[in-house]
Formats: structure tokens, sequence, C-alpha cells
């Protein structure tokens, strides 16, 4: 078991513990000892206290469950399950809009531009995700809540389909409530069969009549398994679009954590267009597509791939424009690989050099036991700590494009502080997801480039390097005639962390 898995493992028991225990320190303190006793008096002011308290109960991590039992014991299995699943439909909107909140500007983004299959299939099925979840009792309740907002499930559907599939969880747990005895359990079994049925035949009947009309969740969900298929085996395949000339300088493109080569597609194409050579590679990771491997390792993967390819082609050196995660896997292999003696200019676009707080929630969830890159991403990391303390290397030049509206590497913390040539570039219009589908990040970049060309090579540089003349002699003050003036941003956005 590795010294990763076994933190992960202990943080995990520890917080499954503590939320435990102050759900039932929350019940004990309103009930006392005995939860079966919580409310003697059956009236309207205790069925209200009990609705509240119903539905505050997940921001004190009591689990549904036990909410159910202390409804059935103080008010009957009947009365008991109506307030409480009116509660927990209420306490689910609670805990919807935070993650709506959350989801907006990171999570939508990345969904909508990785795998647009399965963001239509939350769009347009989501209510059927929601009744199978709340239906099958497996699923934690809250966190499917919280999910529901992150995906940007539609919220009048989140509360009317909570309210239908949660009642057979919730008259199970309640029916325990009444004194056990064989004919309360066969008479509580018999009813959350009945109330299964009920609830679960109208949406066989509209899944069955979606299927002939070819739009049904099994459908839907057929097009999700082929998307990931086609994204893992075809779409992320090295495509070799044409043979690379040795005079120009080549610029490498590094995604970001959880992303995939297609989120390279709009830069790769507005700097192709603009004379520039440009390459990019499969970094690997879940499904062998996403990028989820350890910066260490990657930066090992790169330094390997970028010599095959100017040995290949015969470069002298490269460039790197790199995206979030892909800066830091760029700049190890600069500091601390000698990637410095191919690579003299890096740009990054949002990369988290002092840590991201995002990693904190991936650390509290089951990404912490397998993903080492967002340990090393967490702020005051042993990885940050190491990269920071590299030298400094000899004309190296760094540019950091940073933005107060990037909520992964918010504002300066997107700078990388260090005795090296850093140059902080400021663009607080772009939020993080946009850094690679706008055309004036791109052609920032450009600028920057061809700047230090000229200023390479003096006065001569600019006009006369082939490296760094435009194969369609677009100059940098000039508009590209074949795209709108006015159109900024591209349809698709990238989705790199």
């Amino acid at each position: 078991m590795s010294r990763q898995f076994k933190i992960a493992l202990t943080i995990e028991v520890a917080i499954m513990l503590c939320l435990w225990s102050i759900g039932y320190l929350f019940w004990t303190t309103i009930c006392g000892n005995s939860l079966d006793q919580c409310f003697t008096n059956d009236n309207f002011w205790t069925r209200s206290g009990f609705l509240i308290l119903s539905v505050v109960r997940p921001f004190f991590f009591s689990p549904l469950m036990q909410a159910a039992y202390i409804g059935g014991a103080s008010f009957g299995p009947f009365w008991g399950s109506i307030l409480t699943v009116v509660g927990a439909a209420l306490s689910a909107m609670a805990v919807y809009y935070p993650g709506h909140i959350i989801g907006k500007k990171i999570v939508r983004p990345w969904l909508s531009a990785n795998l647009p299959s399965t963001w239509q299939l939350l769009r347009t099925q989501d209510y059927k995700v929601i009744f199978v979840t709340r239906f099958i009792p497996l699923f934690p309740f809250d966190l499917m809540s919280l999910l529901y907002g992150v995906a940007d499930f539609h919220a009048k559907r989140v509360f009317v389909f909570t309210l239908i599939g949660a009642i057979p969880e919730v008259f199970f747990f309640a029916s325990f409530g009444e004194p056990a005895n064989d004919e309360v359990m066969m008479r509580g079994l018999r009813n959350i069969a009945v109330f299964g049925f009920i609830t679960l035949l109208p949406l066989l009947v509209y899944e069955f009549i979606s299927r002939k009309n070819g739009s049904s969740l099994w459908t839907r969900l057929k097009r999700v398994y082929y998307e990931l298929l086609y994204e893992a085996r075809v779409n992320n395949e090295i495509i070799k679009r044409h043979q690379y000339s040795s005079d120009k300088i080549p610029i490498i493109l590094l995604y970001g954590f959880g992303s995939s080569r297609k989120t390279l597609n709009v830069m790769e194409t507005l700097l192709t267009k603009r004379g520039f050579e440009v390459m990019s590679f499969n970094l690997g990771g879940s499904l062998g597509v996403f990028f989820t491997r350890g910066i260490k390792e990657t930066a090992d993967f790169i330094d390997r791939k970028i010599q095959r390819q100017m040995k290949r082609y015969g470069f002298k050196k490269v460039h790197i424009v790199a995206h979030s995660k892909g800066g830091l896997v760029a700049l190890w292999w600069l500091l601390r690989m000698g990637g410095s003696e191919y690579c003299d200019r890096l740009i990054t676009m949002g990369t988290p050099f002092k840590g991201t707080w995002l990693t904190y929630l991936a650390i509290l969830t089951p990404f912490g036991f397998f993903f080492k890159d967002v340990w090393q991403m967490a702020p005051g990391s042993y990885f940050l700590k190491e990269l920071h303390k590299s030298p400094p290397v000899p004309g190296l030049k760094v540019y950091c494009f940073y933005s107060i509206r990037d909520k992964v590497a918010i504002g300066t913390k997107a700078i990388f502080e260090h005795p090296s040539d850093v140059t902080a570039i400021p663009m607080h219009h772009v939020s993080h997801f946009q850094f690679l589908a706008r055309r004036d990040v791109t052609q920032a970049i450009i600028k920057i480039l061809r700047q230090d060309a000229a200023h390479g090579r003096g006065r001569r540089g600019r006009d006369n390097d082939p490296r760094n003349q435009p194969e369609s002699g677009i100059q940098d003050d000039e508009e590209d005639p074949q795209s709108d003036p006015g159109d900024e941003e591209f349809d698709s956005h990238s989705g790199a962390v």
C-alpha cells in the first residue's frame, strides 16, 4: 500500500467519523439521548419544527435515514415519511445552489469542451438521473444534491424528482420508528413495494415511449460510452499533419489537469494559421486520455518526446506554451531536468504556481487515493517548494499570463516568483477556461514570440527570419482576413485545470 493511499485513507476515515459524530450530536442535542421520543407532542408546531430540522440537516452532516427514523418514531410512518420527504426535497435545493456556483466556472466548461455528448445527456436526461439516484439509496443523498448543482441540473427537476424518488428510502427507515414486530415489518416492506411500484411505473412508461423516439436514457448512455471510447482511442491519437521544417522553432502545447488534447484545437489552429509549427502530445492519465499523471513523471515523458522529435526533424530548440498544470510540468523539465538546453521561452496561462484551493476538494474525495498530481498542486506542497527552490537558468524567459477572473489559479498565484527572468502579463478579462479559446490570448502569444525573436537578432530579425515569418504573410498588427474581427471567443471552451 503506497504512502499516498495510506494518507488518503486516513483522511477519509477521519472525515467520515467526524461527520457522523456531528450528525449524531445534532439530533441528540435536540432530542436528548432518546431519539425514539424526540417529539412527544404531535401537533402543528412540532411537525413544523421537525420539517425545519429536516431542511437544515445536511449542514450538520446528518444522514437522511436518521431524520426518517426520528420522523417515523415521532409522527408515525405515514406523516413521518411525508414530512421527511418534503424536508429532503427542500434540503436538496439548499445544497444544490452552492454546487451550482462551484460548477458554473469550472465543471461545466470542462464537460462541454471535453465530453459534449455527456454534457448533452446531463442537460436533457437529468431528471432520469435524479430519479434513479434517489430511488436507489446506495447513492449518498446530500453529496448527489451537491453534484446536481455542479453539473447544472435543472433546479425544478431536482426538487420534483427528489420528492418522488426519495419516498421508498424514507418510508423504509420511517417504518423502523414503530415498535418492532413481524406484522409491522411485513406491512412496512409491503408498503415500500407499493410506493416503489407507483413511483417507478410512470418513469418506465415514459422511458419506453422515449426509446421508440431514440431519445431514451439507455440510448443516451450508449452515446456517452461511445464518446468516451472514441475520445480514448481515436480523438487523441497523434496525427502527423505535415512535414515539420527544421528552419522554424516549433511550439509545444501542453494542456492541464483532467483535460485532453482536444482542448488545444482552437489555439493550435490559430497558431498554425499564423505560420507557426505546432506540436502536442497525449500526456496520458485516466482512460489513457485525461491528464492525471504525476507532474514529475510527465516531465520525464515530454523530455523523451521532445528529444525524439528534435532528432527526427532537426530542430535546434523549441518554445513551450502551457496551460495550468502543463506549466508546472514545463517548468520542472526546464529547471530540474536540463530542458533549458533545448528551450529558452516558456509561456504559461493560469498555472497554479502557488497551488490551488481546488486540490483540497480533490484530496477530500476518492481522487486523493489515485491521483498524485492533486497532492503536488496543493498549496505549500513539497513539490511546489522544490520547484521554487530551483536555481535560475541564464537565458530562460518565462511569461506568466494571469487573471483575477481565474478561479483556479487566482490572480497573482499564477505568477512564478523566482530569480529567473519572469514577466507577468495581466489578462483580467479572461477566465481560467478561456485562455485556450480566445483569439486575443493567442495574439499575445504570437506577439511575445516574434518580439523576442526580433530583439535577439537586431532590426532584421522579425522581417527576415523564416522561423517567424507567417506563411500567410499576415503581420502582427493585421487582422486575420478569414476571421470575424468582432468574434473574440470561440463557441467551444477549453477545459484544462
